[in-house]
């Protein structure tokens, strides 16, 4: 096991690395799915697994707009997957010796203490997802309300977080400057109680990621020799892709950098547009403008990943930030007392009451969905192009040149021509979706700005698939009409065969053949009968049926397509 992902309400997740296959030794990475249906025990960082079961490759199982993961994974290199119960592996319990292993058992041993604590369940997993790395503590619910409430980057361990123990232990280290050579035995403890953090909590890519970027600023503050924190900006950036190229491919790689870079380089322009004179007023300018900064640098980019935007960033940002840093080092030295078996009952009543205030901020902000801005589009050319424009009004602001005018109004104009054709060639949309849902058979008419959707099974504008292709596509009215098990236009004629078998209908030409619920039929036969040019199995059929409707399919040279390994199929009407 190398790295502990978030499972699942059935399994947990784990990213492993391939010692040996039989007798061979091998290398490369793997997931590795535990149901957790009687799991006695949940293996750990660095445990061993043997098993007997073979390697599967992973299935892409996306509709229009959703996540793919195999796509996701296949840029980590991670091509393949294990899918094991409790009853079909042996674990060996790590007994790896050194740094790492020590801070592992210590993270365990923590989390123990903190479950015996007498905190409320609220701050105990706040404890766990901010100091521990347990990123599946908190409810996914709460999770959502930080994340539409714009401040979700405070929940997990990230550049925020590395920042202010590195201030704290700048604080906290001065003494070690006063003994000969103490200045870079400050530095080098600064820097290694940053690394040992990282691998306390587990060693995960945004740590470790934070951690080298800070590690560097470090020495930059507290060395003074070093004065551009741009140069170390991008020398972190390089050092981690020739170390680990798939970095490049992380959306949390992308938007720290982005972050970072925004308020390096626009922060400084914005806070010099004004200057108050109160140290109240100034100190919540500069959070302010912080906020700003980040945000313009990251806002195309999640709204590219997520389409979404929140509208009270900075409402959120102004409650929570001034007194976040206070709230870090608090919990940090909560879990310290928890290390030497110390409850004071007085501090744990008052962590519980900053916990729930701080969630009840946040959850008031995220209830205002007039502000929340959902499925919001934008294509990889117009992202690009919008980075391009930012570049060129930081220079044009920085430098006030007439040229870099110039350069923005063209880059505008080249904006709304691209946003225009995309307009148009949406506009001519016309096709037949077969789309994956487990255990359901869904078909989908897309037209103009429209989505007509057919279901046996129960279906509403709020499940996932429907917003996810809104996000792919400017949909403004669905539609949720009464299933059909024939769909005509001009040149297809799918028939939807399922449990009732109905296949022979006079004057009627299949061309294509839809499969769902498990229909009891001789499929060699009906192929026979009807000849159709392409059959499809959606995800409401069992598996080993599909395996047997596939092999009829290829002795005819009919080509089929299982919707559970390939995901939705789209037929242009």
């Amino acid at each position: 096991m190398t790295q502990v992902l978030k499972p699942n309400d059935f399994q947990l997740r784990f990213y492993g690395s391939v010692v040996k296959v039989g007798d061979q030794k091998t290398e490369g990475k793997i997931l590795i799915s535990i149901n957790k249906d009687s799991l006695k025990k949940a293996p750990n960082l660095g445990d061993l697994i043997l098993t007997r079961i073979s390697p599967q490759p992973i299935l892409s199982r996306s509709n229009p707009g959703g996540f793919d993961y195999k796509k996701y994974l296949s840029r980590i290199k991670i091509y393949d997957q294990l899918k094991l119960t409790p009853k079909n592996f042996v674990l060996v319990k790590n007994k790896i010796r050194g740094p790492s292993a020590y801070l592992n058992r210590w993270n365990a041993t923590i989390e123990k203490k903190i479950d015996q604590s007498q905190l409320s369940s609220a701050s105990k997993n706040t404890l766990k997802t901010l100091l521990l790395g347990k990123r599946d503590a908190l409810d996914r619910e709460l999770v959502e309300a930080y994340a539409n409430a714009g401040v979700v980057h405070i929940l997990a361990i990230s550049g925020l977080h590395i920042g202010i123990i590195m201030l704290f232990l700048g604080f906290v280290l001065q003494p070690i400057q006063l003994i000969p050579r103490g200045k870079w035995i400050y530095i080098v403890s600064i820097i290694i109680l940053l690394w040992a953090f990282a691998f306390f909590t587990g060693g995960s890519p945004s740590v470790i990621r934070a951690v080298s970027m800070f590690s560097g600023f470090a020495l930059a503050k507290y060395s003074r020799r070093i004065h551009s924190t741009f140069h170390l900006l991008i020398v972190s950036f390089f050092l981690l892709l020739v170390f680990y190229p798939p970095f490049l491919y992380q959306v949390g790689f992308q938007m720290s950098y982005l972050a970072v870079l925004g308020i390096i380089k626009i922060h400084p322009l914005l806070q010099k547009l004004w200057e108050p004179r109160y140290l109240v007023v100034r100190k919540l300018w500069e959070i302010t403008t912080v906020c700003l900064a980040a945000q313009i640098a990251v806002a195309p980019l999640s709204i590219f990943y997520f389409h979404q935007f929140p509208g009270l960033f900075l409402l959120s940002n102004w409650l929570i930030l001034p007194f976040f840093g206070l709230f870090l080092i608090a919990s940090l030295g909560l879990v310290v007392l928890m290390a030497v078996d110390m409850e004071i009952r007085p501090l744990t009543i008052g962590y519980d009451k900053m916990v729930s205030c701080m969630n009840d901020v946040v959850l008031w902000i995220a209830n205002q969905e007039s502000f929340l801005f959902k499925n919001m589009r934008m294509s990889i050319a117009v992202l690009v192009i919008i980075y391009i424009l930012l570049s060129l009004i930081y220079w044009g602001l920085k430098f006030q040149k007439i040229r870099y005018l110039t350069a923005t109004l063209s880059g505008l104009l080249i904006l709304q021509w691209v946003v225009v054709f995309e307009h148009w060639e949406n506009s001519k949309v016309n096709q037949l979706w077969l789309l994956y849902q487990h255990n359901k058979t869904i078909v989908a008419h897309h037209t103009p700005k429209k989505l007509m959707i057919y279901s046996p099974q129960k279906i509403t504008e709020e499940d996932r698939f429907i917003n996810d292709f809104k996000n792919k596509y400017p949909i403004e009215s669905v539609k949720i009409e009464a299933f059909k098990n024939t769909y005509v236009t001009n040149e297809l004629r799918l028939l939807v065969l399922d449990e009732k078998a109905i296949y022979n209908i006079p004057d009627f030409k299949t061309t294509h053949l839809l499969i769902s619920s498990n229909p009891k039929v001789n499929l060699d036969r009906i192929l026979d009968s009807i000849g159709p040019k392409m059959v499809f199995a959606d995800g409401s059929n069992f598996p080993w049926k599909v395996s047997q409707w596939k092999i009829s399919c290829q002795k005819r040279n009919i080509p089929f397509v299982n919707l559970r390994e390939k995901g939705a199929y789209s037929i242009s009407l």
